[in-house]
């Protein structure tokens, strides 16, 4: 142990993991960030008609993350992604569902 912990440390600070039997919010938010990632693909691939490699590129910068990431991130999408392009998902739909993202079309 630390010298000092026992005096300085641990009567101000509350413990810091309490254990609620819940799924965690870093859970919530990856399965967040997947669902945002599989539509911004669907974007990019569909509706701008990127090739694949300019979209893992796109998705790069929107999500910090590398391509292999990526890759198997909207592998775990992959129902999700195929959901759409069968539904033909339209742009307003996807600016419905995320506001915050540019979804204005570069083929105009």
């Amino acid at each position: 142990m630390q010298r000092g912990k026992q005096k300085l440390y641990n009567p101000i600070v509350p413990k810091s993991v309490t254990a609620t039997g819940e799924k965690g919010k870093r859970n919530k938010s990856i399965e967040a960030r997947r669902d945002a990632m599989a539509h911004r693909y669907y974007f990019h691939a569909t509706i701008n008609r990127y090739r694949y490699d300019d979209c893992l590129v796109n998705l790069s910068t929107e999500f910090f993350l590398q391509p292999d990431t990526i890759v198997n991130e909207l592998q775990l999408r992959l129902d999700l992604i195929n959901n759409l392009a069968t539904n033909q998902t339209t742009t307003s739909e996807l600016r419905k569902k995320y506001p915050f993202y540019n979804w204005v079309s570069k083929l105009l």
